[in-house]
């Protein structure tokens, strides 16, 4: 559930690749699907009932809380309420999930209204789904940039991840496979636009195809040189947060920082952010489609929207133990 939309992934994992991936995209408000949706969705690249969810930040309340540490189930419960404390409702209306993240005492908290997630969940019983595990989003992606540093040497290859969306954004810091930081920015490729739109002149339509569009040569200089100057405030703004993310992380985990900083989402990349946030955070900054184990991806796949967060999902049933011990198991989720 991304964007504004749905986008199912199914996969496998073996040897370092992808096995089989697939991923298809419902553009319709998650709200308002119903099972015929979701029937037609599935009939052509799914086999199986049990299917895991990834729930963003827009449709699921996410929160870095700081608590002591206690058991699993202790931590769960204390991070509800913690929770339901702070969005001023009763403990009993939601559901909630907890990771956690860093060295710190750091957990990610994911909290929805029930009556939400029983909206959500309705229609995908009604057409055959048995959903199993529901996650935040930052998980998923963070299991996407993370499957081919699974072992326990990896856990000093220490990344940075801007997941740059439509509607939102997120900053992550990854240790091999673990999550170690998390922030959630309320930069959008829909601020980008609208910025492009104000100061050119143009229909917000006619602002998106300036931002994603090739042009043709005697166009491009003109171009890029108006995007370029629409955009520099709200992209020097996400290099100076990108900045202050990193720096976060190294006062508050010990341990190398960041070698590069890799940016994804349905906005992500474009050479103007990429220059800027170079010369901010000083490190190589780079597209997440140039991880080796994500160059095999088809571009048919890679230009969905949310595949990212479909292909992590779908991966969800790799434990992180298993994963380290270099284990193999080809999996069958729909995200």
């Amino acid at each position: 559930m991304h964007d504004g939309g749905v986008t199912l992934g199914q996969c496998g994992w073996k040897h370092g690749s992808y096995v089989q991936p697939v991923v298809n995209r419902i553009e319709k408000n998650p709200r308002d699907l119903v099972a015929t949706d979701w029937q037609k969705a599935i009939t052509s690249m799914y086999a199986g009932s049990e299917c895991s969810i990834s729930l963003p930040s827009s449709i699921a309340h996410h929160q870095v809380l700081r608590l002591p540490n206690m058991s699993d189930q202790e931590l769960k419960e204390a991070a509800a309420w913690e929770m339901a404390d702070r969005l001023g409702t009763d403990r009993s209306t939601l559901q909630l999930e907890a990771v956690r993240i860093g060295s710190g005492g750091d957990v990610l908290a994911i909290a929805i209204e029930q009556s939400i997630l029983a909206e959500l969940l309705e229609p995908m019983y009604e057409a055959g789904l048995q959903p199993t595990t529901i996650e935040s989003e930052a998980m998923s992606i963070s299991r996407t940039m993370s499957m081919l540093h699974r072992r326990n040497s990896d856990q000093a290859n220490v990344r940075s991840v801007l997941d740059f969306g439509m509607s939102y954004s997120a900053f992550m810091v990854l240790a091999g496979d673990t999550m170690m930081f998390y922030k959630h920015l309320e930069y959008s490729g829909n601020n980008l636009i609208a910025s492009i739109a104000e100061n050119t002149g143009v229909s917000f339509e006619q602002a998106s195809r300036m931002l994603f569009s090739p042009c043709d040569t005697n166009q491009q200089s003109d171009i890029s040189k108006a995007v370029r100057d629409a955009t520099r405030s709200t992209h020097e703004a996400i290099a100076t947060d990108a900045m202050k993310c990193i720096r976060h992380y190294g006062v508050t985990n010990r341990g190398p920082l960041s070698s590069k900083l890799l940016v994804t989402g349905s906005a992500g990349w474009n050479s103007h952010l990429a220059n800027v946030l170079a010369t901010a955070c000083n490190q190589e900054v780079v597209p997440t489609t140039a991880e080796p184990h994500i160059q095999q991806l088809s571009p048919e796949i890679t230009k969905i929207p949310g595949w990212h967060v479909a292909l992590g999902v779908s991966l969800a049933s790799l434990h992180a133990t298993q994963q380290r011990r270099g284990t193999d198991r080809s999996i069958e989720d729909a995200a």
